[in-house]
């Protein structure tokens, strides 16, 4: 709530960590469990050494061999995990950026938190947008109306009446005073 105020009042709050501690935690796990791998590997490569006498080249080739495929196997997991939401995001953006002002962001059910915020803030922002763009429309047609008004009015000639185009030019000019103000 703090975050909010500060946001609105235009004050910077100092954030004490880079990124979210879920992501931090995540990686954390990811490297404990790699390191977990070349653990497992180098057991494995003695119990194969003692046991069964296998030589060491042989080792050497499995042991690289079982590297590359834990790290192949977590980077999968982990990419689509915490990668996976923002090329969808991304993705979306694209099309609200082309001009689908009514598409909205969407979700999975295991998304961080974090991208749970950014995708109700853009949410939000988006709905602003198009709330700006429909307020914009109606602003365009009634001026265009009413300036088709005065236009007929003015090309009557001497015949035009003054009073009613200066007060259809007062109400247009209330008009985009209200909505700069509504904005």
């Amino acid at each position: 709530m703090q975050k909010e105020d500060s946001l609105k009042s235009g004050r910077h709050i100092r954030q004490r960590y880079f990124c979210a501690k879920e992501l931090q935690f995540s990686i954390a796990l990811l490297i404990v469990l790699a390191l977990l791998g070349g653990v497992f590997l180098q057991a494995i490569s003695s119990l194969l050494s003692q046991y069964y006498g296998v030589d060491t080249p042989v080792l050497g080739i499995l042991l690289i061999i079982g590297y590359i495929s834990i790290v192949v196997l977590l980077a999968v997991f982990y990419t689509h995990r915490l990668i996976g939401p923002f090329v969808r995001l991304e993705y979306e953006m694209k099309m609200i950026a082309q001009g689908n002002v009514s598409k909205r962001l969407s979700l999975r059910a295991k998304d961080d938190l974090h991208i749970k915020n950014f995708v109700k803030y853009v949410n939000g922002f988006v709905c602003r947008c198009e709330d700006a763009k429909q307020g914009y429309d109606q602003l365009h047609a009634s001026v265009s109306k009413r300036l088709d008004d005065v236009t007929r009015e003015i090309a009557k000639g001497s015949d035009a009446d003054c009073s009613m185009i200066q007060q259809e030019i007062q109400a247009l000019q209330a008009e985009m005073k209200k909505f700069r103000e509504k904005r």
